[in-house]
């Protein structure tokens, strides 16, 4: 990017005001999202334009930016201001990881923490095309227009309420184009742009953007001229494929799960609100016993008598959070989120705890009655060594009895369980081989359906004809498949079910809530891994849970996970096989398998970095050499005259100052072209600082000889390089 022409000052204010401009990209962003550490972004943004203000060289201000978002993305996910080599380590094979997912186009495996990176290389551009729509278009009418839209789409198809936001880009990106205009008109007459004649000039269009924003707090508001489309929209949706039958039911939970399948219909009525810090998925029960068409309980559940401010279960002592649910639908069970360790609201109340079932009920039908509780819990932190230690073995030292998680109906098709084991075969940790299946809807052709959903036949089963047949269906496809599948590999696992986090939304008083609604009725399934316990996963194709995980297995462990490729499902080797005699599928299979290879190999990484720098430092050392030559073809492709003369004389004293000839303050421009023809021979210089100086004093732009001029600079220029 060329080097602005504009006033330090008026930098530091166009700066600014971006700044803020783009800062109102990210408040929705964290109010829709778990959005975290949004501090450290603000301050990249000020790192980036302060670079760019001080006109820092490129590789320089590159290096300080990737050390900026290094330490932020060390900071964030292992939670330690200095650097480490393990920690560094664990980055870089996450990142060599999710660019292998990139490649397979996985994009839904990528972690949070490729995910922050991404979004780091997005600011970039997004900064990096505001700097170059200010300094060099003198024109922010796009980003503005786009911000614009961006905020008013936000506004009315999310619960984010832009109303005042609307307020502050109008005044902000009204003062950006006002000033960028008066820049370029300023410009165009030659007139130097200093701060206090912007100031004066601006005066009017301060005055007028000041009352637009007097007039837009304190107008009268009106009702909107057409309805709100998302009603409509969402009425649309629901009528597009819902069709009328005995197999099609209405969302929500319901607790017989003992015939699965078939559509159901979308219904938009709340059922609670969760005033809640942080998105949480809410739990209702579990079932260990799958029928083939769908699950029941049939181990006797111990049950207990609790009150509420009684622990429910130990649980260390550690800083507490606290949720409180509004109910507009009462429900048989009580809903809790992960974690859960007491009721603290209302007061004496009768809490049954059925353990087996892993579910919570008032009992006398106060449930019905009371429409809210708040529940005190503490969410379950895993930490990746632990994880990465549990082998199949290490079942035979648990004490707790687990064959009733194992149970699978006899007349399960053998098929499901060897999809399973060659899903699996290949990983030797509990975490890994659970992963494996988790991911494996993801990655074969499997797509997540409410409508057109089938019902197994009376000899049919519900995972077999999910996995062979049908692959549609919605989350009790996926996560039934699941369960099964985990057990047919020996890992005792049930059957959860619940409701997702729901929709962000917020109150008048501006307090931040989640609306759970009959949509948001869901399952998902629970393994168990000795020595870390039920760990919740999710399969379902469109839906995160928030497991809260510890990166801090070394870097070693992960660099094994990604040498040891899993092998893929015996059905896919004999698609491959099938394929083996088509020449063209033969020649991408080699260049994927190199690819991959090449992306797996850190010490690649690291030779190309030095390269790289090292090419970069050298093509910088020789620019004195190259330099002068690209320009003058660059400058050969321009249409002759004054302003093509001007940057050619201009880049003609850079060049001049890059080998030795630097112009002395207060060295007139006649007294310097004679010590550079002293220098290298002839009236060159002084020739073209003569036609210069005719152009900038004499105001004699016209009559030149442009073609002899180009000959002169050319070859002095060209001279310089020898």
């Amino acid at each position: 990017m060329r080097k602005s022409k504009l006033n330090w000052k008026v930098l530091v204010l166009l700066y600014v005001l971006s700044i803020v401009l783009l800062w109102e990209w990210f408040i929705p962003i964290m109010e829709l999202t778990d959005f975290g550490y949004p501090s450290l972004f603000l301050i990249y943004l000020v790192v980036f334009f302060v670079l760019a203000l001080f006109d820092v060289v490129w590789w320089l201000s590159t290096t300080l930016q990737l050390l900026y978002i290094l330490w932020t993305v060390h900071y964030i996910y292992f939670d330690q201001l200095f650097f480490s080599m393990r920690s560094i380590g664990v980055i870089l094979t996450d990142v060599q990881q999710n660019i292998i997912y990139l490649f397979q186009g996985n994009i839904g495996d990528l972690s949070n923490l490729f995910r922050t990176l991404l979004l780091y290389t997005l600011i970039w551009m997004i900064a990096y095309l505001i700097r170059h729509w200010i300094e060099v278009r003198n024109s922010m009418m796009l980003f503005f227009s786009i911000t614009v839209v961006f905020i008013a789409l936000l506004d009315t198809f999310s619960p984010y309420d832009a109303s005042t936001s609307i307020v502050r880009i109008m005044m902000v990106g009204l003062l950006m184009v006002g000033y960028l205009t008066l820049i370029n008109l300023a410009g165009k007459e030659r007139v130097p742009i200093r701060p206090k004649r912007l100031l004066l000039l601006s005066l009017p269009l301060l005055l007028l953007v000041a009352l637009v924003g007097l007039l837009s707090r304190n107008a009268p508001v009106h009702p909107p001229a057409w309805p709100d489309p998302v009603p409509f929209l969402l009425s649309m949706s629901d009528a597009s494929g819902n069709k009328a039958g005995t197999n099609t039911a209405k969302a929500g939970y319901d607790p017989d799960d003992s015939q699965l399948g078939g559509a159901f219909e979308q219904d938009h009525q709340l059922v609670f609100e969760a005033d809640v810090q942080e998105r949480q998925y809410w739990r209702i029960e579990t079932k260990d016993t799958y029928t083939s068409k769908g699950w029941v309980q049939n181990t006797e559940s111990e049950s207990e008598i609790l009150h509420t401010n009684e622990e429910l279960w130990e649980s260390e002592d550690v800083q507490p959070s606290y949720a409180k649910l509004t109910f507009t639908e009462p429900l048989p069970f009580l809903v809790t989120p992960y974690g859960t360790r007491k009721l603290l609201y209302p007061e004496s109340l009768s809490i049954m705890h059925e353990e087996k079932r892993n579910r919570l009920y008032m009992l006398m039908g106060m449930q019905e009655e009371i429409g809210q509780y708040e529940v005190e819990y503490v969410s379950p932190k895993y930490s990746m060594s632990e994880l990465k230690k549990s082998e199949m073995m290490s079942y035979e030292t648990v004490p707790e009895d687990l064959n009733s998680y194992l149970q699978l109906p006899e007349e399960l098709p053998v098929r499901v369980k060897e999809l399973a084991l060659s899903i699996t075969e290949t990983k030797t940790g509990i975490y890994d081989k659970v992963k494996a299946v988790e991911q494996y809807f993801k990655r074969n052709g499997f797509t997540y359906e409410t409508q057109n959903v089938a019902v197994p036949g009376p000899q049919q089963d519900y995972v077999d004809q999910f996995l062979f047949d049908t692959k549609k269906g919605y989350c009790d496809n996926f996560s039934t498949s699941m369960a099964v599948m985990l057990r047919s590999a020996g890992i005792p696992t049930r059957w959860v079910k619940g409701f997702a986090p729901g929709e962000l939304s917020y109150k008048a008083s501006g307090k931040s809530v989640y609306r759970v609604t009959n949509d948001e009725a869901h399952s998902w399934v629970e393994a168990y891994i000795p020595d870390v316990g039920w760990m919740p996963f999710e399969p379902t194709i469109g839906f995160t849970h928030p497991t809260n995980i510890d990166f801090d297995a070394s870097a070693t462990d992960g660099k094994e996970q990604i040498e040891k490729a899993p092998e893929k499902p015996e059905v896919e080797k004999d698609v491959q096989l099938q394929k083996k005699n088509d020449k063209t599928s033969s020649i991408f299979s080699k260049l994927k398998g190199n690819l991959i290879w090449f992306f797996t190999q850190w010490w690649l990484y690291v030779v190309l970095v030095l390269l790289l720098a090292g090419g970069m430092f050298l093509a910088y050392q020789k620019r004195v050499r190259w330099l002068p030559k690209w320009k003058v073809k660059q400058l050969r492709k321009k249409q002759d005259g004054w302003r093509k003369f001007e940057e050619q004389y201009l880049q003609l004293l850079q060049q001049l100052d890059r080998v030795g000839i630097p112009k002395e303050p207060g060295t007139t421009l006649s007294l310097y072209a004679l010590q550079v023809d002293e220098q290298y021979g002839g009236e060159r210089m002084r020739e073209l600082t003569a036609a210069y100086e005719k152009g900038i004093y004499g105001k004699d732009q016209l009559s030149q000889d442009w073609i002899k001029l180009n000959e002169v600079w050319e070859d002095l220029i060209i001279n310089t390089t020898c």
